[in-house]
């Protein structure tokens, strides 16, 4: 099992060489094989520098992806997206979100991108000792969400309104797929999960309640469906948890304490939880006092990918202490988020990026 003091939650920046490749491959000026060179190599030049920089555990930046978590969920049978453009924080944007299209499944003997993307990683990983490679994608919970929450749906074309039925083959859909990344070498998988930081929101439970649900009735959707997702997780495999209150292009999406989510979550066997606290709107640590008898780590993540700002060492170490004294003696430290959780990427540029990662990789005479 891999020991954790310190990590990174995911996505780097896009360097200029892939967003220049995704501009030619959507114009068809490229192919995607051509694509997939550009992006070959500079996930490759990522990581010996995630290396370089004290990092022992690597990702490969989600320099593949669009969306944190669409490009993930399409490897899923009965699952598509809809486009469509939305006003946010005055400009205009490109949006996709799930919905399901017809009976939710995992084909293991598909040709998955997500796998080939994991096997190259892995592949490069191993090339440098003491370092793990790590492979993240989204969670069940997102699913739900899109569809019923965000597009209003009532039904599915498959499912029609039997929601047990749909959550039944979204969870086996996920241990297939994680039994798929395990056969495939995969030891530390991370599930990224926002959908908590939706019902902490009070603008985003009216719009819940205004559909004819309640907070509790889809906390139990969340909790069932990602319960069942590990059922088959195995004991050498260390899954881990992530969720923030949203991130695109650096703006948070919701706002909140983690009071009403924080039991809820911890009762989901996850063998770690990386929780956004970069600043105030997190509140304290109180919530996540329920993990300290259970054999779970708490990543506590001080350090903000969003705000140019470089935080102090010391204030990093204070808050982490305070972390330590409510969360217990298994206690990890890490950014709040991804640098980009969409290819647009925060409003930070390369350079504070790298200083944040040894800022976090300082911390280990703390830790």
């Amino acid at each position: 099992m891999v020991q954790i003091k310190y990590d990174i939650v995911g996505s780097f920046l896009r360097p200029e060489a892939i967003k220049k490749a995704r501009a030619e491959f959507k114009s068809g000026a490229i192919t995607r094989e051509d694509l997939k060179k550009v992006e070959d190599e500079e996930i490759t030049k990522l990581v010996k520098k995630e290396v370089e920089h004290g990092l022992l555990f690597v990702t490969d930046g989600e320099f593949r992806r669009r969306w944190w978590h669409l490009d993930w969920l399409k490897e899923f049978d009965g699952f598509d997206t809809i486009h469509f453009t939305k006003e946010i924080n005055g400009t205009s944007n490109e949006i996709e979100l799930g919905t399901v299209t017809g009976k939710i499944s995992y084909d293991k003997n598909k040709v998955h991108p997500e796998v080939e993307a994991w096997d190259y990683l892995h592949e490069l990983a191993s090339q440098y000792e003491g370092v793990t490679a790590k492979k993240c994608i989204s969670g069940p919970n997102m699913i739900l969400v899109d569809h019923f929450l965000q597009l209003g749906n009532k039904e599915t074309p498959y499912y029609g309104r039997d929601l047990k039925a749909l959550i039944d083959d979204i969870a086996k859909a996920y241990q297939d797929a994680i039994l798929d990344f395990y056969d495939h070498g995969c030891r530390y998988l991370q599930i990224d999960d926002t959908s908590w930081t939706y019902l902490i929101d009070e603008k985003f439970l009216q719009k819940v309640e205004a559909l004819g649900y309640t907070r509790k009735e889809v906390l139990n959707w969340f909790w069932n469906v990602s319960t069942k997702a590990l059922e088959k997780k195995p004991v050498d495999m260390v899954v881990a948890t992530h969720f923030c209150k949203g991130n695109f292009k650096g703006n948070p999406l919701f706002s909140g304490f983690y009071d009403a989510v924080a039991p809820v979550i911890a009762d989901i066997p996850y063998d770690a939880f990386f929780v956004e606290y970069d600043d105030a709107r997190s509140g304290s640590f109180e919530p996540w006092k329920v993990l300290k008898d259970k054999d779970a780590l708490f990543v506590a993540g001080l350090i903000s990918t969003k705000n140019p700002v470089l935080e102090d060492h010391d204030e990093i170490k204070k808050r982490y202490e305070e972390a330590k004294a409510v969360a217990g003696e298994q206690i990890a430290l890490s950014p709040q988020c991804g640098f980009a959780s969409v290819e647009e990427g925060n409003c930070i540029d390369e350079e504070t990026q790298w200083k944040k990662i040894d800022l976090l990789v300082s911390c280990k005479d703390f830790l």
